[in-house]
């Protein structure tokens, strides 16, 4: 874990905001507060302004809203988030974890805490990460096949080629202009739909 995380600490309660930075400063002076928010939100505005390295998020139970801002902050600028909450049912574990929390604490906030579950959060952050990318590339990789085969029966069709002989003709265009066959085979489907 790096040295010196910027931290954005989000949670409705002042006093348990203020013991929340205290056990920061407390347990991982080398971390930098970079912002503190009474609520979450516009929490994908603020990440997206502040840039933290993580989040630390207190509340009592996980509101709806609050999570739906998480899903949103997920998907466009990605950090850690470390939860801590009163609500202990499986339920609202299941639904912040859903939303993108990678720690959920229960009742639990104790300086000597902090540190290790910050730790955590990254470790699950990045794995989730790499399962993410690995996911999108599967999915990408899944749509270029499924267009090659399109522009493979779009020329067995209208040329009367073999399933080869359409497959070698998308390869050729490819090697002559230095694209990939999904390119190749992307442009060929758009000039078929005029």
């Amino acid at each position: 874990m790096p040295e010196g995380l910027k931290v954005l600490v989000i949670g409705p309660s002042r006093r348990r905001l203020d013991s929340l930075m205290e056990a920061l400063a407390e347990s991982a002076p080398e971390h930098h507060l970079i912002g503190r928010l009474d609520r979450a939100i516009d929490l994908p505005a603020w990440v997206a302004e502040l840039e933290p390295d993580a989040i630390i998020m207190d509340t009592e139970s996980p509101s709806r809203d609050t999570l739906e801002q998480v899903v949103v902050m997920s998907e466009r600028t990605p950090r850690p988030i470390v939860m801590f909450s009163q609500d202990e049912s499986q339920d609202a574990m299941r639904r912040a974890v859903s939303a993108g929390v990678a720690c959920y604490v229960v009742n639990g906030l104790e300086a000597e805490r902090i540190q290790p579950l910050l730790q955590l959060a990254q470790v699950r952050f990045e794995a989730w990460q790499v399962m993410r990318d690995d996911t999108l590339r599967a999915r990408q990789e899944l749509q270029e096949h499924k267009l090659v085969e399109q522009a493979k029966r779009h020329l067995m069709k209208v040329e009367n080629l073999s399933e080869e002989a359409a497959y070698q003709a998308l390869r050729r265009e490819a090697m002559t202009h230095r694209k990939r066959i999904a390119d190749v085979a992307r442009v060929l489907m758009e000039m078929a739909k005029t």
